[in-house]
This record gives C-alpha cells, structure tokens and sequence, in this order.
C-alpha cells in the first residue's frame, strides 16, 4: 500500500489554515520525504504525534526515511531539508540517505566534470538545486557532521540524464531508480514546466501508483501510460486568474483536470493553493466541471492522506482531532 501524509497545501505564502509544502510517503519497503519546505520537521512531528491517535496505523519514523524527493528549487519546497538532516542525525540515525532533484542542462554538465567545486558559467539562481546541495553542505550535511552519509542524484530531466555525487566519487545513473535497500518500488522523475528547473515524481509498486506534480504550468506534466492511481496536482489558481498562471508557470484547478485526463489518471487530488483562495471549495468545483463525472477528485488539507491499496483502491483520509475520516476516492480495478 501506498500512504501519501500531506502536510502542506499552500503554495509559496502560508496561511493560518495551510503550511507550505512537505508530505511523506508511507509504504512497506519505508518511507519517502516529498518537497521538505520551511517548518518541515514542526510538521513532520505533528504528524506522529497525531498516528498515535489511530492504533494499528504505521508510524513515521526518521530512521526509515530511504530518500528526499525534490520538484524545484523554490524555497517553499525545500528551506524546511536542512534542519531535519540535522534532527535526523542528532536522533542517532547511521543509514544512507538519497536526496534527489532536478537541475538545468549547464549545471548538469558542469556536475559532470566537477561534482560540487567550481561554478557553472552564467549566472545561477538562488533557486538552483546543485547550488543548494552545495550550500547544504558547506552548513554541515556530510558524514562526518550528520553521523550518516547523504547520496546525492542530480537529473537533467528533458534529457533523461542524472548523476549520482557520494563521498567516493560520481557515477552516471539511470532517471528511474529504487532506494537502496528496496527492491519493490520504483522512483521516476517526470517531466515538467516550470520556471526552473523542475520535475513530478511517480511512485510506483508492485500493484499501486501515484504521481506527485511539484509546480508546474498546464499542459507540463509527461508520462508514460498506464496512468496514476491518484495524481496529486497543484492547484494554485482559479480559471478567472489563468494569466497569473501563465506569467508564472502554475496550474489552475482546471488545468489539473486536464493533465490529469491526458494522463490518464484514476483519481485526482488538488493541493498548492493560493493564499488568495480562502478556501477549496470553488477549486474543487472547476475541476470536477472539467472532468464532468469521468473520474473523482478531492482537495487536499494539511494533515489528510491518501492511500492507495493493492488492488487499486484509493481512500481520502481527512485529518480529525483524532484520527482521521475515511472516504472512498476510487473503487479497485476490476
């Protein structure tokens, strides 16, 4: 089974109501931390804390984290990774840990015949993923600081190459890959359009998928047929705000109706909203116009899961003061 804890939903600006990004994929084999934005590791406790309020629930701990996924470099997905390697390697943690993301073409080639020294020709943004890893280890994510090894993957995604940096030297590696240790379920970057650098992510197991947009404009997303159990899209505008969308190669809710039909996905859940929506309920209502009944679709809140079971069958889990509410998103394939 695959069990996705959102714990941000806002998109760059915080409301009282909703974190910035940050969520965390239970399944059998571990766990996988998506865009860690500022507060990650507040949340990332909440969140544990609140398991014990549901017996029989899987709990998430550090120390079966086996890699950080990272969309972009924006800071709101992303600020939050440092103090929770820091955290991670305080609570005693000595296994290897794989942080991966995207980079751009010159930055790529630049890794590939200097690692972390020097500096890639041009100018580079704050934004830039490579630049942050290095600065990320300049304040102390080594083995020698943390207690455990930090793996580093960095991917040219248009082109499909990546590259990964340890302690030993670089190696050349494939887009699609599996944590060490694992062997069930496979971790794939997906192309997408955004105004640097970017890339979704698609999990995949034995039986279950989810993908997992990032920031991205529509059309942005490509993958590769079959589609998703759940496609989880940013929603950061409504239609009548399209030309925001556009100037800063986001989705509105519509747009993620329709990535999620090209893609052909079974369910879809809408996160990443803009701090000028008060609430989701209209998000909700233009995408669910576009898909017109073909497939459900829900809006994601700080603190709700999503699961997907091995027959297919997709639950949205919305958080209570104990526990959580279940509701059946998307019946098992037949």
């Amino acid at each position: 089974m695959l069990d996705l804890h959102v714990l941000g939903t806002a998109s760059a600006r915080p409301t009282t109501k909703r974190a910035v990004s940050g969520s965390v994929l239970a399944c059998p084999e571990g766990l996988v931390i998506l865009d860690p934005g500022e507060g990650f590791q507040d949340r990332f406790t909440s969140a544990r804390r609140h398991l014990k309020t549901e017996p029989g629930t899987p709990r998430l701990r550090s120390r079966r984290v086996a890699a950080v996924l990272l969309t972009h470099g924006h800071l709101d997905h992303t600020w939050g990774l440092l103090p929770w390697l820091q955290t991670s390697g305080l609570d005693g943690r000595e296994e290897p840990l794989t942080v991966a993301g995207p980079v751009g073409t010159t930055t790529f080639d630049h890794v590939r015949e200097h690692g972390f020294e020097g500096t890639p020709p041009g100018d580079l943004p704050a934004s830039d993923l490579w630049r942050q890893m290095r600065v990320w280890r300049e304040l102390g994510a080594t083995k020698d600081l943390l207690g455990y090894p930090i793996i580093w993957r960095l991917g040219d995604v248009a082109t499909g190459r990546w590259l990964t940096v340890t302690a030993e030297g670089m190696t050349e590696s494939s887009a699609a890959w599996t944590p060490e240790g694992w062997s069930n379920h496979v971790l794939t970057p997906l192309v997408s359009h955004h105004s640097v650098p970017s890339c979704g992510w698609r999990i995949d197991g034995p039986t279950t998928s989810m993908v997992v947009s990032g920031d991205t404009a529509s059309p942005g997303l490509l993958g590769t047929t079959p589609g998703p159990d759940v496609l989880v899209h940013e929603a950061t505008y409504l239609e009548e705000h399209a030309d925001r969308a556009d100037a800063h190669l986001h989705s509105t809710a519509a747009g993620a109706a329709r990535t999620a039909q090209h893609l052909g996905a079974r369910s879809l859940a809408l996160t990443h909203f803009s701090a000028r929506l008060n609430e989701a309920g209209p998000s909700l209502a233009e995408a669910r116009t576009v898909l017109d009944g073909a497939l459900p679709c829900v809006a994601l809140g700080d603190g709700d899961r999503l699961t997907v079971h091995p027959d297919g069958t997709v639950h949205h889990l919305t958080r209570e003061d104990v526990g959580w509410q279940p509701r059946l998103l998307v019946e098992g394939r037949r």
